[in-house]
Formats: structure tokens, sequence, C-alpha cells
């Protein structure tokens, strides 16, 4: 497999037309000049992080899946392309994709919570711990995915504290193109997925539809949604563009919740919670203008409106406690306006982002009905600096403060109350160009996240719902060196990084009677990523992605434990061997370590023992708009946990899974 490296460089201002069409950017590769002699180290002009079209060097390190390698990766959704692609980390407690949370420098419970997903530029998290509905984003239309690794919020803001994944979609050109896919699999597994892109004069459409299901490897993991999307992008002249869109995601699905480890070894498919599920509607509206003010100035809006319903049912076997039904109603807003001035040596950025979180909800138990509010209001003003010296230095800076207001009011107006909680983040880079196929960086950060819903209120503590003002948002500060160089048919990258951070929010269950969620004073993260791709010969590229963290708590009751949850060591090793230009067969191994389970903070429970799986996939192309592709996933069968929480709450991992597809482009 071809991977590469990302590092960025600095080229001419793209053309003013371009820079206009702000909103909807995607990356873009680079070729080497073919007439010079010299190794040219593999690098893009990467989506810059709010900036308008400029391809902006990032003092981060960054990977870019482009549209070649989600091809080459045979993955038919994003959980799949990330974690063989880019070595990232998912869990899951419901055996599927779509429910699988990520975890990304070193974070165990709720570490999707500091992963930042943005489709396009806007933010898919939720206001609550739920996970991002990995299968309702449209694989057939995405041009490219960008990794950014560590804490970024002085750039982007909540979430992005182990990292952000950028999805960029692609652009309609005048040529109609598109993508039709069908496959199915192991555990009566079926996906069929539709997407069209086009332009006619001024106007230009993208939309796609699909839909997933499987009964799942696990009893009552069943799994089935429906999706589809219509986006319009309208080009007028060459200063001025807008766009709209409009999407939306209906799922429903099995909770087999978790087994025991005598319930585990006696048949690791079955479920004790055979009746639990749930059901998710999501409506996502979206639009925003560009427009330029001479060759320096660009103007941006982008806002959007988010419409999500939940409804979750539990039976338990208790007399006292037999029923719980929880529904979820969120409308979240947004609107984020940015000013961008740019030159040959400056470029400067001046911007707010304000969001607006409602969620109504009601639980329902034995004993009660029980309604609650929660608003979340968030405003933001930001400004980001980057400066290229000359050809060989840059320096880059960002700096974000905001007030957040938070308000919460349950049934009688038991637990009533607001709180007001102000931030702010920053961070300083500077990059070395060393040549043409080397550069070494250097960047420190302050980042920042707020208490999710859930930890805030928490409807799972007891009969009545509990609001918890007590907690304090996680603050941190992180310093990382990295660097990327070529050496021959070689290309090597890797960062260093050393965080910390006070008042990370756990769940403690040993406070009280149901257990609370808690800020730990102090958390220390030391790191190491490695990336390395080898062309061993013409036609068979191998590539190695190796990440090591060691995650402790610092302080309190646990100083000295390891933070549950996070592998300190994981390894990905991919083979892609193309015997002829219409097939492709690549094999990968990945290794995890073992764990701690989850809420064992003074690690004393047994650990998660380490696990290998193996996969493989093949592509064949019949025709030029025509290929064939299969793909095994734990091809060995290896039985494991994916995440447990506590000694007697495991989630088993995924047995072996097969599937084929056929898929025509146009």
């Amino acid at each position: 497999m071809n991977q590469q490296t990302n590092i960025f460089r600095r080229a001419s201002a793209l053309g003013l037309a371009l820079t206009c069409a702000s909103i909807s950017l995607s990356a873009e590769a680079i070729e080497p000049d073919a007439a010079s002699n010299q190794e040219l180290l593999p690098y893009v002009v990467v989506s810059a992080p709010r900036f308008i079209n400029k391809d902006v060097e990032v003092a981060s390190r960054v990977q870019l899946i482009d549209q070649a390698e989600i091809v080459d990766s045979g993955a038919t959704d994003l959980v799949q392309l990330l974690s063989k692609e880019a070595n990232v980390h998912f869990r899951s407690t419901s055996g599927n994709s779509s429910q699988s949370e990520i975890s990304m420098g070193g974070f165990g419970e709720a570490s999707g919570q500091r992963v930042l997903i943005l489709l396009d530029g806007h933010r898919l998290n939720t206001a609550d711990l739920g996970q991002i509905n990995w299968l309702s984003i449209p694989l057939a239309l995405i041009e490219s995915v960008e990794v950014i690794k560590g804490g970024q919020s002085a750039v982007y803001g909540n979430n992005a504290v182990g990292g952000v994944i950028k999805i960029n979609t692609r652009r309609p050109t005048d040529e109609l193109a598109g993508q039709v896919q069908v496959s199915g699999g192991s555990f009566d597994s079926y996906n069929s997925r539709f997407a069209v892109s086009g332009r006619e004069g001024s106007l230009g459409f993208s939309v796609h539809a699909e839909h997933n299901e499987t009964d799942g490897y696990r009893d009552n993991s069943q799994y089935e949604a429906d999706s589809a999307g219509l986006k319009l992008d309208w080009v007028s002249t060459n200063w001025f563009n807008a766009y709209a869109s409009i999407s939306g995601v209906s799922s429903e699905y099995g909770l087999p919740g978790p087994l025991t480890r005598a319930e585990l070894a006696s048949d690791r498919h079955q479920s004790t919670q055979g009746d639990n599920n749930g059901e998710e509607d999501a409506l996502y509206y979206r639009g925003g203008i560009g427009t330029c003010a001479g060759d320096l100035w660009t103007l941006a809006l982008d806002g959007g409106f988010t419409d999500r319903d939940i409804r979750s049912e539990f039976f338990y076997a208790s007399p006292s406690y037999p029923y719980f039904y929880l529904e979820q109603e969120y409308e979240i807003f947004s609107i984020s306006p940015t000013l961008t001035y740019e030159d040959e040596q400056v470029t400067a950025v001046l911007g707010i982002d304000y969001y607006d979180d409602q969620v109504d909800a009601t639980s329902i138990d034995l004993y009660g009905v029980y309604p609650y509010e929660y608003s979340r209001k968030t405003l933001a003003a930001f400004t980001s600096f980057s400066w290229n010296i000359n050809e060989d230095w840059e320096l880059s800076a960002s700096l974000r403060v905001e007030d957040a207001k938070t308000e919460a009011e349950t049934s009688a107006g038991i637990g009533s109350g607001e709180v007001d909680d102000d931030e702010y983040a920053w961070s300083l880079g500077l990059i070395h160009f060393i040549g043409d196929s080397s550069r070494a960086y250097a960047s420190v950060r302050r980042f920042y996240r707020y208490p999710a819903t859930d930890e805030v209120i928490d409807v799972f503590s007891g009969p009545m719902p509990v609001i918890n003002f007590n907690l304090d948002p996680e603050a941190g500060h992180e310093v990382e060196l990295g660097g990327d160089t070529v050496c021959g048919v070689l290309t090597l990258g890797g960062r260093v990084y050393y965080q910390w951070m006070e008042d990370e929010i756990i769940y403690d269950s040993s406070i009280g009677m149901f257990g609370a969620n808690v800020n730990v004073d102090e958390t220390r993260r030391f790191g190491v990523d490695l990336i390395a791709s080898y062309a061993i010969s013409e036609n068979i590229d191998a590539s190695l992605n190796y990440m090591w963290v060691q995650a402790e708590i610092a302080d309190g009751p646990y100083d000295g434990s390891d933070v549950p949850l996070v592998p300190e060591h994981k390894v990905r090793l991919q083979v892609e061997y193309r015997p002829s230009n219409v097939m492709r067969i690549g094999a990968g191994a990945t290794y995890t370590h073992d764990v701690h389970v989850g809420g064992d903070f003074g690690n004393t429970a047994s650990e998660l023992r380490d696990y290998v799986l193996f996969d493989l996939s093949v592509r064949y192309a019949l025709s030029d708009d025509v290929s064939v592709f299969v793909t095994v996933d734990n091809l060995f069968d290896k039985e494991y946990v994916s995440t447990a929480f506590g000694p007697d709450g495991l989630y088993t991992g995924v047995g072996r899974s097969a599937k084929a597809g056929v898929t025509l482009s146009f």
C-alpha cells in the first residue's frame, strides 16, 4: 500500500474563483516535478483548518487518506477505513461499525468525546456521550480523510483533545460522476449505496443514498439504517459562491449488553439483554456563502441545524427495576463567520463560532416519569496566523477564547441550575524544511473540553436524573516534536509528544450508591507515533504504523495508575501486492496491547488480553468502470474482547467476517 506521509509546503495562491469556493474544500495531491531527478517527499495541499483554500503548513502529525487509498482499501465504512489505513483504535459494545467509539491520543472511557469529527467543516459530534453514526457518512462521496493528531482546540474548539478527523467530500465537476456499490456478507449483512455529482453551468449538485442492514455477530446486535442527502453548490461569479445541503438517517438497532466471564466462555454470541433496543432519526441542514473582496480578503459564513431524536428501551431482570425508557430530542444550531487575509507571506484568519445545543428528554421507569431540559450556548472568538519567514521556515500561531453557558432543569425543578464556564486555547508551531525531502517541526498548545450532557445530567444513576454542576471543563497542555523524510524508496514520519491535563472527567463507580462523574486532578500522557512505508518492488509495497502511549493518573487516590481501556502499543502492518494492473491483493495484521477494563482506575481487576487480528482484501477490475472485491476481517477467527466495563461487563469482538461486492463507477 502506498501511504503518504504528509508534509505541508507553501505554494502560490490558488485562483480567485477557487478561493471563493471555500466551504466545501477537499484535499488535493500534488505531483512532484517530473523533470526533476531529485526524490521529493510526498506531500499534499490539505484543506486548511479554518483557512479558506490555503495550503497552510501544520505543525502536527497529519495523515492523508486519499481517494485512491479509499478504493484500494476495500473498506465499506469509515471505521474499517480508519482502522486499516491510519491504525486508529475503535471499541464497540454492539459488534457493528455504526456505534463504534473512536480513540486517539491515549484516552479510554468516553474517548469519542475527545476526537472531533468534521464533515466538510461541520461538526458531527453530539452534545451527549452518543457515538458518531459512522454508517451515515457517504463513503462513496469522500474525496479524502485527514487524521490530525494532538490537541487542536485553538483552531477547532471543543472535543479536539486527542485529535481531529476531517472528512472531505468531492466537489462537483462539469462531468457527471458517481458510484453504485452493492455488497453482502457474514451475519446476513447487506449494503447498497449510490452517489452521483455533477455541474451544469454555475450549479453543482451531489446526491447520495445508502442502506445498511445486518443480523450482527451476537444475538440482539442487529442493525438497519437508511440514509440519504442532497447538496447544491452555486458559483455565480469568480467572487461569490453559496451552498446548501440536507441529509438524514433513520436507524434501528439492538443493544446486546455485556457478558460475564462465565457467559462469555459458555457462548460469546449470546445476549442476556435480548429485548434492549434503540432507534434514531436525524436530519442535518447545512449552508453557507463565500465572497472575495479584492485579491487579499475573503469572507465566509457557515451555518447548520441538527434535529435528532433517540429512543432507547432497556429491560432488566431485577423485579425492583424491570424497565427503563429514555427519549432524547436534540436541536443544535451553529453559525461561523470567518474573515481571511492572504498574501504571499502571511495568512491571517479572524472568526466567530456560535453553538446552541438544546436537549429535551424524558425517562420512564417503574417509579415514574421524569422529564428534563438541558441547554448549552457557546460563543467563541478565534484567530490564526501563518507566516512564511523564508523558504526554509514557517511560523504559525492560533488563539481561541470561548464562553459556555449551561442550563438544566429536571421535573418539579429538582436539581435545576446554570453555570458559566470560560475557556481558552492557544497553539504555537514552527516548521523547518530541510531541502525538498525532509521537514522537522515543533509545537506547543493548550486545549480544553466541556463536559458532555450525559456527564452533567446522569439519567442512569437511579430513579431520578442527577444534575452535577461541580464538573469543571477539562484542560491541558501538549508539546510535540515530529518530522518526515524520504530516503529513496523508504518514507518515514513520526512524532513524540507529552501531554498533561487537569480535571480530566472520569466516571467513578465507587462514589455514592450509583457512582458519579468527577474530575481527576492530573493525568499525563507520553507517546510516540511512527509511520514507515517501503516500496519492496515495483509491484509490492509495505507499510508500518506504530503507536505507543503511556497514559497515567498523576494525582489523587489513583496516583500512578494507568488510564483504563488504553492500549500501550498498537501496531498495524500492511502489504499490498499488484500482480497486474487490474488486480490488487492486500494483507494486514493489527496488534492491540492488553488494557485495564473500564472503571478500573486502581488497576486491581484482571486485564483484557492483547490480540492480533489479520485481514485480507482482493479487488479485481473487470473494466475501467466495474470492479469486484472481497474482504475478510479477523481472518483466523480470533476470539477477543473489544471493550469492558468492570471484570464482568465484557463486550466481545467480532469473529471472522467476510464481505463481497461489486462497484460501478462512472
